[in-house]
């Protein structure tokens, strides 16, 4: 059994915050054409950052492509189990495209590295990838974001587009999930 932390590890006004900043960031070193999200935890992310893209960007953000994918390592576990599923692939054109993946977060780093690679499979010209939450210390595999929005420890969290079996996704601000006795 699970319940929320007594109070949110990042709040709603701090994470608005950041994803404008990263917007920014973005804008200012990567002209992609594709901003490819991995559903479903990064919806929430992927609708506020693509929102801020577009201011820092200006006309320019008219001409870049949004596409989804359905990305999952987890299930119904607070653990990834290391099978990556990925469904969508197959509808997006991303021959010789420069491509921003946007994922929730970067923990074992197994969907992060399996997606770059399916991308360059898939002919895309460039894969830069951008995470909302990134768990260096869960780290498996040799990969690392190109754009982070916030550094946290090893702690399983939900809201913001995160969740647990499917609840917790609509919360504002980013909670950690803690095991009762």
């Amino acid at each position: 059994m699970y319940r929320m932390s007594e109070k949110p590890l990042i709040g709603a006004d701090e994470i608005r915050e950041r994803v404008a900043k990263l917007a920014h960031e973005i804008a200012a070193v990567y002209d992609y054409d594709v901003l490819l999200s991995a559903l479903t935890g990064a919806y929430m992310f992927t609708a506020d950052l693509s929102r801020e893209l577009a201011k820092a960007q200006g006309a320019k953000a008219q001409q870049k492509e949004i596409a989804f994918i359905k990305a999952s390592s987890y299930g119904l576990s607070t653990e990834s189990s290391g099978n990556l599923q990925v469904y969508g692939l197959e509808k997006i054109n991303l021959g010789e495209k420069k491509v921003l993946l946007v994922d929730d977060i970067a923990d074992s780093g197994r969907t992060l590295l399996g997606l770059k690679n399916l991308l360059r499979e898939m002919g895309a010209k460039e894969v830069r990838t951008c995470v909302l939450l990134n768990k260096q210390e869960r780290r498996e595999v040799d990969v690392a974001a190109d754009f982070v929005g916030f550094e946290i420890a090893n702690e399983f969290v939900v809201g913001y587009g995160l969740d647990y079996a499917d609840h917790y996704r609509t919360l504002s601000e980013i909670w950690t999930l803690q095991e009762t006795d």
